[in-house]
């Protein structure tokens, strides 16, 4: 096996809702890709901070039995860890610290470096990985998760590998993933309810009557009024077609600040990630829309797109070669 291809980055995430550990090589091919969901009971709208710390603990002693038998072929030259959600003065939630101290003990022990990042920055990574933009130096990222909807004019900062990131539009309020949990879950879906509300989306074959009324200024979108509009329809219309109007919402607010956005900045590309990016209505609708206005969308692979180390574990390899070039 090749020096490239024995030595491989760890890369830990322990977001909201997932516990993440990914290895990939020097060489950039990916060795592992664990990922545990966070249990959510039936009918709830969430998990607490201190209910997410409790299952990241008990996650990482699963996976690290499973990732020890997984590496023993191989040598761990760095671990990658995300130790806030953006890279931002003050950015801070608890479950970070989980994976943080968990790579540091390990780094530790195994005596090789420990690299941080952020799970914001895990996402970007990850979308570049399985697309190939023309322009990395300055692009477009929507971030579109369970609890963030934020669109990033993502510019790239060589001295220091990192990207530097400026929130340029977004929601004012709730989150598109908030949006879609809240609704599904008062039609009877299991929390989080995005792949349940796509495929009901997708299954509807009624067209869309009238959207939604949107609210969008400068590529920043007030979300709460979407929810209102909807509740007002949960007990007249079926749950398929509601399912296709929150969706078809989601698509005509991120057009709309897209487009701002584009000819603001002057930049025909943007890349997708976050698990509401993972909807197969979206990113179909998304891309057929945006290609008329000539910006190329591009969506990350359904198993990067989601939360996951393997952004972590990219952005270790980008920082290893570097010190290594330097030495």
């Amino acid at each position: 096996m090749s020096f490239q291809e024995n030595n491989i980055i760890i890369g830990i995430d322990t977001s909201c809702y997932t516990t993440s550990i990914a290895a990939i090589s020097l060489g950039k091919n990916v060795i592992f890709n664990k990922k545990i969901m966070l249990e959510v009971k039936k009918d709830s709208k969430g998990l607490r901070q201190s209910e997410a710390v409790f299952q990241h603990v008990k996650n990482l002693g699963a996976i690290q039995e499973e990732i020890k038998e997984i590496i023993k072929n191989y040598e761990i030259v760095a671990i990658c860890v995300s130790n806030k959600p953006r890279p931002i003065e003050n950015s801070y939630m608890p479950v970070f610290t989980v994976g943080y101290n968990f790579a540091k003990l390990c780094s530790t022990m195994m005596k090789c470096e420990l690299y941080e990042t952020t799970h914001q920055e895990n996402h970007i990574e990850a979308s570049l990985f399985t697309n190939n933009i023309k322009n990395k130096e300055s692009f477009l990222s929507v971030h579109m998760s369970g609890g963030t909807t934020e669109i990033l004019l993502c510019k790239s900062n060589k001295n220091d590998l990192n990207y530097s990131v400026e929130i340029v539009g977004g929601s004012k309020d709730i989150s598109f993933g908030q949006l879609i949990d809240r609704v599904g879950v008062k039609m009877g879906y299991r929390f989080p309810a995005g792949k349940y509300v796509d495929e009901s989306a997708i299954n509807c074959t009624k067209k869309i009557e009238q959207g939604l009324k949107t609210s969008v200024k400068e590529g920043y979108m007030n979300l709460s009024g979407l929810e209102n509009q909807i509740n007002k329809m949960l007990n007249e219309k079926d749950e398929e077609y509601i399912c296709k109007l929150i969706l078809d919402s989601v698509v005509r607010n991120m057009v709309k600040s897209i487009i701002y956005l584009s000819e603001k900045h002057n930049i025909d590309e943007v890349v997708f990630a976050g698990g509401v990016s993972a909807s197969k209505y979206i990113s179909k609708e998304l891309i057929l829309k945006l290609k008329k206005y000539k910006i190329n969308a591009y969506f990350t692979d359904p198993e990067y797109c989601t939360d996951n180390g393997v952004g972590c574990a990219l952005i270790g390899v980008n920082k290893f070669e570097n010190k290594s070039s330097k030495n």
